[in-house]
């Protein structure tokens, strides 16, 4: 995977233009309001709102590494104008800010779990109202992450950005840890910076934490790779 191969990729991420929605930013948006449809039309149909509430509210912080990523993309684009938009501490301080809320894309997945206390007659249709919340989110990581991935190859050599990415996953996996079953949110970074280092530090000593960070982790890694091997080689894809 030589940056070489793609220049046409990384050239395109500094000029103005690149920051208009493209393909995957509409596909995007189009499975956010199918799945706003699904859960709005169960809150009529029901009374019960609860569900609404949820999906909106966890896919709204999945959307918002995404945000953050296309923010900086577009400040990084306009660098020529204002030099300090290509700061290195702006690049780092917007790329932690990515990863501290990278795991809420994923983490849509667990609430499959919830299809457990779902009444008979509801159950196929907040299986696929989940369903689709999960797979929503989950490409939505994946998009985000592809694009910190082209902002970092131009600035390293093209392992160690893979390195980095790939780690962003695996800590991902830990994160969805952290959120599921240690009940933490990202920005408990702020608002409990000490409560939440020291449930980091001694996250080892919870086995589930080990086995669920390494599931979640290896699973991200490997959609990831299949992710970027199809979009970076779409002229050569076959369907």
């Amino acid at each position: 995977m030589q940056t070489q191969s793609h220049p046409t990729h990384y050239s395109n991420l500094s000029l103005p233009r690149d920051a208009r929605p493209g393909k995957g930013l509409w596909a995007l948006a189009l499975l956010t309001v199918a799945g706003f449809s699904l859960v709005t039309l169960r809150g009529l149909l029901t009374g019960n709102w609860w569900y609404f509430l949820m999906l909106d509210w966890n896919l709204f912080l999945a959307w918002f590494p995404l945000g953050v990523v296309l923010v900086l993309r577009d400040l990084r684009a306009n660098g020529n104008t204002v030099s300090w938009f290509r700061s290195r501490w702006l690049l780092i301080g917007s790329l932690l800010l990515w990863l501290a809320f990278l795991p809420n894309a994923p983490y849509i997945i667990t609430d499959l779990y919830h299809i457990n206390h779902i009444p008979q007659p509801l159950l196929w249709f907040d299986t696929m109202s989940i369903f689709l919340y999960a797979f929503t989110g989950l490409l939505i990581g994946l998009y985000s992450t592809l694009l910190v991935h082209r902002m970092l190859r131009p600035l390293m050599v093209s392992w160690l950005s893979w390195m980095l990415i790939l780690a962003s996953q695996v800590l991902s996996g830990f994160g969805i840890y952290l959120g599921r079953f240690g009940r933490w949110n990202s920005w408990d970074i702020l608002t409990q910076p000490s409560s939440l280092t020291k449930a980091v530090a001694f996250a080892y000593q919870d086995h589930l934490s080990v086995k669920l960070t390494m599931a979640y982790g290896f699973v991200l890694v490997i959609l990831y790779v299949a992710f970027y091997w199809y979009v970076e080689h779409e002229d050569d894809a076959r369907l």
